[in-house]
């Protein structure tokens, strides 16, 4: 498998089969055309391309996508020693070979139990990779988009029991079930929310060092995990930001829709800056961005990219706004102001 920047295999095989857009087709040729490195790795996968027609016939390839889908679909278990106690964990991924997966609704049954009397916990884990969303439904009917790179997870034998708790590591969007009698919290490192129907985003990705929650609907109330474990309460339309280092917090009224539209795969942004959408797009695209000029990590952005755009197409649109140049070294890209 090619592991170069934006993943050269995927978009070979999207221009060769036909399903690139005319404008997408104009940024791959003048990408095509910018190195001689570029024109004979895609003549290589063209030749490959054109030969396979006489091995790999249409109905192999049906086959070979519901292979695929059927073994999405199965659970996956996977017995893990922990702490001198057996751990059963269900992990969900979106792994298909589209930009935006949605895994499917996920429920549990006391058969498993039986069979594996030796499990003292079992935990359901849905994960979303690098560049895809995915999407689950709890037991008690909540729902939850999980972003690039995150993961949730919950206890199945004692979510909605007596009060419903998952884990958040990274991005992700709640619409709790209403339920008065069993509570429904989302644990995280640095916070806590707490809840009993509303809808809500939280990013708390571990390698941040800050930690948001925004609240679309309903009511909410955020419990930090340090000393004070000062509580907030937050009513729609705020957005609470914790920054660690500084050990401060901010409440702000903001638009819900611009810092949740990732669900449809699509990055909004309403006055933010460069620094601000390289952090975004380092998460979709899995590389690392360098600014040349720290000034220009100040520039003003207003606009959408969408998690279906390969990496030159999102690049384009930034040198289009902001008349600012790139170049792309190994799995890094540097941007630099246009001279």
């Amino acid at each position: 498998m090619n592991n170069k920047l934006y993943n050269q295999d995927s978009l070979f095989a999207k221009y060769l089969s036909g399903n690139m857009s005319s404008d997408e087709q104009d940024e791959f040729m003048l990408w095509l055309k910018s190195s001689s490195e570029n024109t004979s790795s895609f003549q290589k996968y063209k030749k490959v391309w054109e030969q396979s027609s006489s091995y790999i016939s249409s109905e192999d390839i049906i086959k070979d996508k519901l292979n695929v889908l059927s073994k999405v679909q199965a659970k996956s278990t996977l017995q893990m020693a922990r702490s001198h106690r057996q751990l059963l964990l269900y992990k969900i991924a979106a792994i298909l070979a589209i930009p935006i997966t949605f895994a499917l609704s996920w429920y549990f049954t006391g058969g498993n139990q039986a069979n594996n009397q030796a499990v003292s916990e079992m935990l359901c884990e849905v994960t979303a990779p690098k560049g895809h969303v995915a999407k689950c439904v709890l037991p008690d009917g909540s729902e939850v988009w999980v972003n690039t790179g995150s993961t949730v997870a919950y206890n199945v034998e004692s979510f909605n029991d007596k009060s419903r708790e998952v884990e958040l590591s990274g991005e992700a969007y709640f619409e709790v079930a209403k339920n008065t009698e069993k509570p429904f919290t989302v644990k995280t490192p640095v916070a806590n929310i707490l809840v009993t129907g509303t809808s809500f985003n939280i990013k708390a990705y571990p390698d941040s060092d800050l930690f948001e929650t925004i609240l679309a609907e309903g009511s909410i109330d955020m419990e930090l995990n340090n000393t004070t474990q000062q509580k907030i309460s937050l009513v729609p339309g705020e957005r609470a930001v914790y920054k660690a280092g500084a050990k401060s917090i901010s409440i702000e009224q903001v638009e819900p829709e611009y810092f949740t539209s990732w669900r449809t795969g699509d990055l909004l942004f309403k006055d933010a800056t460069l620094n601000d959408l390289v952090v975004e797009l380092e998460r979709v695209y899995d590389i690392k961005f360098h600014i040349e000029d720290k000034q220009l990590g100040e520039f003003r952005f207003r606009g959408m990219f969408s998690y279906n755009n390969n990496l030159i197409e999102a690049l384009e649109k930034i040198k289009r706004t902001a008349q600012i140049d790139y170049r792309i070294e190994n799995k890094e890209v540097w941007l630099t102001k246009s001279k």
